[in-house]
């Protein structure tokens, strides 16, 4: 056969098979369009040609015509093309607006984002996938087009991983927050400043002294971010810190008066219970995928019993409602499970009587030559407490730090956090004497690595201008060095092991293997600085306060420095 007439053959079923994938095309989306229950008046697709005009767009904004990805509180502009049969643009009305992606996802409350025939806004919807829409209706006839892009939403740099640091501001008399966008110290991170005023035009109250990030399930790609400041509280969008709640709409019950003193939860679980203590008294809540979506959650009234809570919880890993607590009048511990509002075991309220009665002997219980403890009479007063093995682990243990009120006698308590106590506990108990230990009984910090071997491993304590580490050993042979000296008049604002947060998968190599210190060097001509240390195998802190693993400065007077985790992780 002639090759031409082969050639023209393929050309004719080429074109006929392009034919039948458009009609094919053109029938489902009229199906689809159909099915839509506003029941909108559509003209034949045959003459819809809307397209965004890629002569006019960020094409670092616009991935495809039709796939547009940016970060949460970034600008977006679109000017559409349209084909010469639908007329010029001022034929039309124009409506944008933003919905749902999927029928899990939410629909954005405020749809509407433009009526103008180009689109200029700013995109401050929480990271997430959604469907931007524009709608052009004729004015003549009345007929509607419709147009969908593919909106991807990320966090803003300052809204997904990185360390938040609340500041004292020495202009407008209130708090504010900047980010450091980076997770152990190892690869340099950027210093958003003052970004809750930013996005909100105001500052935190005056006195604000704490920010708190609690970590729900991961699945439910939620966190809870709040400011805790006298009299008060204020619940912020993780993402970009909008103003979110105020602590009167925290409780179907008002607590009364407001004494917020910590904030947390075990992170990760199936059960998601959240706790918040206010005047040494506990609440509680549990949160679901389901019950984030449909606001308020609210606290409970507070937990009643003769107790008088230090601000400290002890989560058991194997299910996050179990609460191990510290009575600091009575000086016992206590445990409750938020799930049944009761106590564990169920006996009466009465103090110092919550577990079983110890079975070790009085040497075990010996001040100096003993090891053991008995959670019923513990004696003194509870200073610190923080995990020692990452919140992944199971029956992880827990340092918890006593002193005596002469101030004269510290001693570390180690112990496996757990769902039931049989009270037996003959080791765990470390005297930390204060000639082994320099400054120990007037230490202000305290944190605790999560890498090395436990019973045993080590900490990190602060005394004016110096953190020591010290070696945990049986008895009284626990033994501490100066790690870090700081400039004469240093004031240590804030020391924290980096304790990621993160789900078992996703746990970074350097979890707990980093320390974290703030300080107020305004006396030397230093101002105020976040350091990152890196430590080594044993425990000890690598480099010095002149060459630390990374440095960043030039902020405000510091009250506070937590690590926020990526969502979803």
């Amino acid at each position: 056969m002639d090759p031409q007439i082969i050639s023209d053959q393929m050309k004719h079923m080429k074109k006929i098979k392009i034919i039948l994938l458009i009609s094919t095309f053109a029938t489902i989306l009229f199906i689809g369009c159909r099915k839509d229950k506003g029941n909108y008046d559509y003209q034949p697709l045959s003459t819809v040609n809307i397209a965004a005009d890629m002569d006019y767009v960020d094409r670092n904004v616009f991935i495809t015509p039709d796939s547009i990805d940016l970060n949460q509180n970034d600008s977006l502009k679109v000017r559409l093309k349209l084909n010469q049969s639908m007329g010029t643009a001022s034929d039309f009305n124009y409506q944008w607006l933003i919905t749902q992606y999927t029928a899990s996802n939410p629909n954005p409350s405020n749809p509407i984002i433009g009526s103008a025939p180009q689109l200029a806004t700013r995109i401050t919807l929480p990271p997430n996938l959604y469907r931007l829409v524009v709608k052009l209706t004729d004015k003549k006839s009345g007929v509607s087009f419709y147009k969908h892009f593919a909106l991807n939403v990320s966090a803003a740099p300052w809204g997904n991983e990185g360390w938040l640091v609340l500041q004292d501001e020495s202009v407008g008399g209130g708090s504010d927050l900047s980010v450091i966008t980076t997770r152990d110290g190892a690869v340099k991170g950027k210093v958003y400043d003052n970004v809750y005023s930013l996005f909100n035009k105001h500052q935190l109250p005056q006195g604000t002294y704490k920010v708190n990030v609690v970590n729900y399930p991961t699945g439910t790609r939620v966190q809870r971010v709040s400011f805790l400041y006298p009299d008060g509280g204020l619940e912020v969008r993780s993402t970009d810190f909008a103003d979110s709640t105020k602590a009167d709409s925290w409780f179907a019950i008002s607590p009364g008066a407001i004494n917020f003193q910590l904030n947390g939860s075990a992170g990760g679980s199936g059960g998601g219970w959240e706790y918040i203590i206010n005047n040494n008294q506990i609440s509680y809540r549990q949160v679901s995928a389901l019950s984030l979506k449909t606001p308020p959650i609210y606290f409970s009234p507070p937990f009643i019993g003769t107790y008088t809570l230090s601000p400290f919880v002890i989560n058991s890993s194997n299910s996050d409602s179990y609460f191990t607590l510290y009575d600091k009048v009575h000086r016992c511990f206590l445990m409750i499970r938020a799930d049944i509002g009761a106590f564990v075991p169920a006996n009466p309220d009465i103090a110092n009587k919550h577990f079983p009665t110890y079975t070790g002997t009085a040497a075990d219980l010996h001040p100096t030559m003993g090891s053991g403890f008995d959670l019923n009479n513990m004696k003194n007063d509870l200073v610190y407490a923080e995990n020692a093995q990452p919140m992944t682990t199971t029956n992880g243990y827990w340092n918890c730090f006593f002193r005596n009120d002469n101030r004269d006698t510290t001693y570390l308590v180690q112990f496996s956090r757990a769902t039931a106590y049989l009270n037996n506990f003959k080791t765990g108990r470390y005297f930390l004497k204060e000639s082994n230990c320099p400054g120990i009984n007037s230490a202000t910090m305290f944190a605790c690595p999560t890498y090395l071997p436990l019973p045993g491993g080590a900490f990190y304590y602060v005394n004016q201008n110096k953190i020591y580490t010290c070696d945990v050993n049986t008895l009284a042979t626990s033994t501490a060095k100066v790690g870090l000296t700081f400039p004469e008049g240093t004031v240590i604002k804030v020391m924290k092991a980096f304790n990621s947060g993160y789900a078992t998968a996703n746990l970074p190599s350097s979890e707990g293997k980093v320390l974290i210190v703030a300080t107020d060097e305004t006396s030397s001509g230093g101002g105020n600085r976040v350091y990152f240390f890196n430590l080594n195998a044993t425990g000890d802190i690598i480099g010095s306060a002149s060459n630390p693993t990374n440095l960043y400065t030039g902020f405000e007077k510091i009250k506070d420095v937590v690590f926020k985790k990526a969502l979803g992780r």
